[in-house]
């Protein structure tokens, strides 16, 4: 990361979580329960690597140090727990782009999910510290509705296979409501934009990512995608986003 870094002139940003799935603790001898304390742990060893303290040995520095760095760090999380340490330490939080809702009521939207880690990460910001909050959105934009669906189709169902055979119910067997379940955006501008406006998270951040995760267009109309993200959707977003800071 610190050579990256320089290799790109200051433009890295890092983006780290604790992850979300269980198996993945088991190689190191941890368990899914321990992911906080682990995280909080590995998480304070790499900004202090960064900052160039020492690293087992009075003699031993990264090289180079990185402490610019630290000032560009993110951190995913699903908790406002976890969103108020983010916000105590002065780091970014990056909100997910689909996220289980809690037991009692899984149906809950994401972004009734999602202001309330917001909330906390804004309480818990030190005084002075700029917040940087991100969302990231699945989008699949298509010059028509129809287009858009056949194409993301074969790609969202299959993800639906995958959460079913994890164990997972799904709310509804109808393309529209898979998309709903993943929180997928599909279709035309204008029904792109039409709802991005629902969500109210939105309005709230400082960036916003797109990724078209799940619905595996092909090469070129994820590249169609990005042209009409950037020439029909950004705009909006940052007419939006200032009408809510002013």
């Amino acid at each position: 990361a610190a050579v990256l870094d320089l290799l790109a002139e200051g433009r890295l940003e890092i983006g780290l979580g604790s992850g979300g799935t269980p198996a993945s603790f088991l190689p190191f001898g941890l368990t899914f329960e321990q992911r906080a304390a682990a995280f909080a742990d590995n998480l304070h060893q790499l900004l202090s690597a960064w900052r160039g303290d020492s690293l087992g040995h009075p003699d031993n520095h990264l090289y180079p140090a990185a402490p610019q760095l630290a000032q560009r760090v993110w951190i995913a999380t699903f908790s406002a727990e976890g969103a108020a340490r983010a916000g105590a330490a002065g780091h970014g939080l990056m909100l997910s782009r689909t996220q289980p809702g809690p037991a009692e009521d899984p149906a809950r939207a994401l972004d009734a999910i999602q202001n309330p880690l917001i909330d906390a990460y804004l309480a818990a910001l030190p005084a002075g510290v700029a917040p940087r909050i991100l969302a990231s959105r699945t989008a699949f934009v298509a010059d028509s509705d129809a287009w858009a669906r056949r194409v993301a189709e074969p790609g969202i169902r299959h993800q639906a296979q995958q959460y079913r055979a994890a164990g997972h119910a799904l709310r509804g067997e109808s393309l529209d409501d898979i998309f709903a379940q993943f929180d997928a955006h599909i279709g035309d501008p204008a029904r792109v934009r039409a709802a991005l406006a629902q969500d109210s998270v939105l309005p709230r951040v400082t960036d916003i990512s797109f990724q078209v995760h799940s619905v595996e267009p092909s090469h070129a109309d994820t590249l169609r995608s990005i042209e009409l993200i950037a020439e029909q959707i950004a705009p909006w977003l940052r007419t939006l986003t200032s009408q809510e800071k002013s």
